[in-house]
């Protein structure tokens, strides 16, 4: 079913994300928590023919988007969640987001996805506008690679594997073309 996310909460990729930035040695600011969210969600769509990732949705908010049930919950500290185990492709997305992102400072992503046409279009209906779903999954399926934004498939890193002798071979998901 296309519309049935993979991951049950958002707060699955949350934890996961603020766990990568922790065996990092960074403390993952909540806006670029917010920010790496939001790229995860709308990188994934457009990798994988608009499935959804996890079941959250984005307001356009003053300084870039936000998902505002993880803002409420995790606005004092990390919530004691149960985290339920995620197949390894999914978990290697994540890990894809990390690596692409997670470098960045929080003011470059905001700049970067501030400048994008779905929040954009939300913001200028107004503070606590939702940014559609399709929106996202639509601009980041089309957009080419500049010195800010990479294409869709160019963010989920290829896993390493080994061949049938035993050699390391990098591989991807392959993932039949679009019809329209």
């Amino acid at each position: 079913m296309k519309n049935k996310p993979v991951l049950n909460t958002v707060f699955e990729a949350a934890f996961r994300l603020i766990d990568h930035a922790l065996n990092d040695n960074e403390y993952l600011q909540p806006q670029k928590l917010h920010r790496l969210l939001y790229l995860a969600q709308a990188y994934y769509g457009a990798n994988y023919h608009g499935r959804m990732l996890m079941p959250a949705l984005f307001v356009a908010e003053e300084f870039g988007p936000v998902e505002p049930n993880l803002y409420a919950v995790m606005e004092e500290c990390r919530p004691d969640v149960r985290l339920k185990p995620v197949d390894p492709k999914t978990a290697h997305f994540i890990e894809s987001i990390w690596a692409q992102f997670g470098h960045h400072t929080v003011e470059h992503l905001s700049m970067t996805v501030r400048n994008h046409p779905p929040y954009t279009n939300a913001y200028k209906q107004g503070i606590g506008t939702i940014i559609p779903y399709q929106d996202l999954v639509d601009f980041y399926t089309s957009v080419r690679k500049t010195a800010t934004t990479p294409e869709a498939k160019d963010v989920v890193r290829p896993r390493v594997m080994q061949s049938h002798k035993g050699k390391p071979v990098a591989t991807t998901d392959w993932m039949p073309r679009r019809i329209k």
